[in-house]
């Protein structure tokens, strides 16, 4: 009975608003949150660089350091090249000591040049440059060229290897 004293009719239970689930207004919120912090994501992550630039960034570092290591320490330092990948050494006791090795990534064709002549890549790779201790290198030419691009290294024999991006 209410107040006033009629019976009410109780088939509707008090607390319906608990068994109802989200409303599609407050669905359309959760979306709309989602799909904005998602575009931030995506907008925020770094461009996929390909094998070829990927290949050439660490080979350039590598360059640098077997020069510098060269100047600094007084030991020649060597670039190996085969057709499978290339390795860095240092002259120590009176032999060449593998100082760091790496492959080809598989979508990478590599042409080396000497004195601008085409060397055939050898199957096990041997010293090709070498960075001598009081600052001179050997000349050479290496093109890394994949499907969108191709890096292209080369040095005029005063120690510095210089590379550029070609696409």
């Amino acid at each position: 009975m209410s107040a006033i004293g009629i019976k009410t009719n109780s088939f509707v239970p008090r607390d319906y608003r608990k068994n109802e689930g989200f409303t599609l207004v407050e669905m359309m919120a959760v979306l709309v949150i989602i799909s904005l912090i998602s575009a931030a994501v995506i907008l925020a992550a770094p461009a996929r660089i390909d094998d070829v630039q990927d290949q050439g960034e660490k080979l350039h570092r590598e360059f640098v350091l077997a020069a510098e290591r060269s100047v600094i320490t007084g030991v020649p330092q060597a670039f190996g090249i085969s057709e499978d990948g290339f390795l860095f050494y240092a002259f120590e006791n009176g032999e060449w000591e593998v100082l760091s090795e790496d492959v080809w990534p598989d979508d990478v064709n590599v042409e080396f040049f000497k004195d601008e002549v085409e060397i055939e890549l050898p199957k096990e790779p041997i010293p090709v440059v070498v960075f001598e201790p009081v600052g001179l290198s050997t000349y050479f030419d290496l093109y890394l060229e994949g499907d969108e691009n191709m890096v292209v290294f080369s040095s005029d024999g005063n120690g510095r290897v210089s590379w550029e991006t070609i696409e």
